[in-house]
């Protein structure tokens, strides 16, 4: 198939000044001096799930630079990680220009004394892409922390209204003996196949992988089926509905269960395998928290931060009610999570750690941000999503034994194998052309470019892609 660059769609990102124009691969990925470094790293850390050692210096845009002077045209994005490439010329250049000098030589406790340029970076950075309804914000380091923190602040909440009035003496004794007979009750409902940290917490509410939670200790919490849209959407419409509304009956059976204090969900399940479903399915899921005095979280970890199209995936659902609490980390730079006002602990110290994230990080977001507006890099990428989905769907027609599924919003897409060894087998074949990607769930192959990532990117990736399923045979 023929990926013209003559009738690529019109799109507003400017290029990188400088970037490499296609992969350049000198040596098998990976090569020599990443096995080298493989080894030797080994020796004191596990070092079995690096991709290549990269030169942090050289890469650029949407290229990364190996050791092994391989450019790889980098789909994976550190897990969604990367949300304006590898060394962008307005992030050098507020590094240069002293931006981030008020934050360089040390890092500070953020709960005990902030330097005084955290509170604009706040103001500016946060609350300026704060989701709708949400005036509160609590950093953290991790995406995991941020679930972790996100349903205590529920378990907070939840207890307050159940309780109706500040904590007995009885009951401050019991905590400390773990004995706490309200809070022992109190659940959460995540779904099968989500994914919201590896923290003890956070893996009561993973359900993606065994090898995420075993051995692992972990709350009796339900768990309970995602309707995981069958794609073309079209073609499914009918089953897609049966199993959104078998999973709304049961959530709605578990909520008059009693003790649910919150229900978490991902916008899309991306270590799951990149599955989706419909706006109806979470505006009723709202509904039916709001109903029953559960707090609604939707954890935008991986989604948050534009790629998606939007700077939040929920936003495209068309809720009445905003959610009680947003989950973030990846391309935020760090971690954390918005809250309500009603979300908002009485007494300080309910969520505390010595770090509340870092102000480094913090200061770059703002900057980010800065650029995601002044490129218009939500719409850029909302554009070139479309264009990359619409390719892989045509690849799904002329490969139909290879690939199916191909589905996406923006370009956080993804397309499925028969099996994941077939999929393990195209991701080296992909990275042997030059396409750094990885897999999802059991036999997905995802996509989680930078926001800089453009039709002209997409095609090459696309022609790469199809070279690499011709060797498949």
């Amino acid at each position: 198939m023929r990926w013209d660059l003559l009738s690529l769609p019109a799109c507003p990102a400017p290029p990188i000044p400088g970037e490499p124009d296609a992969p350049i691969v000198r040596t098998p990925v990976p090569g020599p001096r990443t096995e080298a470094l493989r080894a030797q790293h080994g020796a004191f850390q596990d070092a079995r799930s690096v991709h290549v050692y990269q030169d942090a210096a050289k890469s650029l845009g949407n290229y990364l630079v190996d050791v092994d002077g391989n450019v790889l045209m980098d789909l994976y994005g550190h897990i969604a990680c990367l949300p304006v490439g590898y060394n962008h010329p307005a992030l050098l250049a507020a590094w240069r220009g002293g931006r981030f000098d008020w934050c360089a030589g040390y890092r500070a406790s953020l709960g005990v004394a902030p330097p005084e340029e955290y509170v604009g970076v706040i103001e500016r950075g946060f609350m300026g892409v704060a989701p709708r309804g949400l005036s509160r914000v609590v950093t953290v380091t991790t995406g995991a922390e941020a679930v972790e923190n996100a349903i205590k602040l529920a378990f907070i909440r939840y207890a307050r209204d159940q309780r109706g009035g500040p904590a007995t003496a009885d009951e401050l004794a019991a905590c400390m003996g773990n004995r706490q007979e309200r809070a022992n009750r109190m659940k959460v409902i995540s779904f099968e196949g989500g994914f919201h940290g590896r923290s003890l917490g956070a893996l009561s509410l993973t359900r993606s992988k065994p090898i995420h939670k075993l051995d692992f200790p972990a709350f009796a919490w339900p768990a309970l089926p995602f309707p995981a849209s069958r794609f073309p959407l079209e073609e499914h419409a009918e089953e897609n509905a049966a199993r959104e509304a078998r999973s709304l009956s049961l959530v709605e059976e578990t909520l008059r269960a009693g003790d649910v204090a919150a229900l978490i969900i991902e916008p899309i399940q991306g270590e799951g395998g990149d599955r989706h479903a419909s706006p109806a399915f979470f505006r009723a899921l709202r509904a039916l928290c709001a109903q029953h005095g559960a707090s609604f979280i939707v954890d935008e970890v991986q989604t948050g931060g534009g790629g998606t199209g939007r700077y939040w995936a929920h936003e495209a659902w068309g809720l009445e009610t905003p959610p009680d609490l947003v989950t973030f980390s990846k391309k935020m730079q760090l971690g954390g999570v918005y809250l309500n006002e009603d979300h908002m602990p009485a007494e300080p110290y309910r969520v505390f750690n010595t770090w509340l994230g870092d102000p480094l990080r913090a200061a770059q977001l703002e900057v980010i941000n800065e650029i995601i507006s002044k490129d218009a890099l939500l719409e850029s990428t909302a554009i070139t999503g479309e264009f990359l989905v619409a390719g892989l769907r045509n690849l799904c027609s002329t490969y139909p034994n290879l690939l199916s599924q191909a589905r996406g919003a923006g370009t956080f897409a993804a397309v499925d194998l028969p099996d994941g060894p077939t999929r393990d087998r195209l991701v080296r074949a992909m990275q042997q052309l030059g396409l750094e990607t990885g897999g999802s769930g059991e036999r997905s192959i995802r996509f989680r470019p930078a926001l800089i990532f453009t039709p002209k990117h997409a095609a090459e990736a696309l022609t790469r892609l199809e070279h690499a399923l011709t060797r498949l045979g």
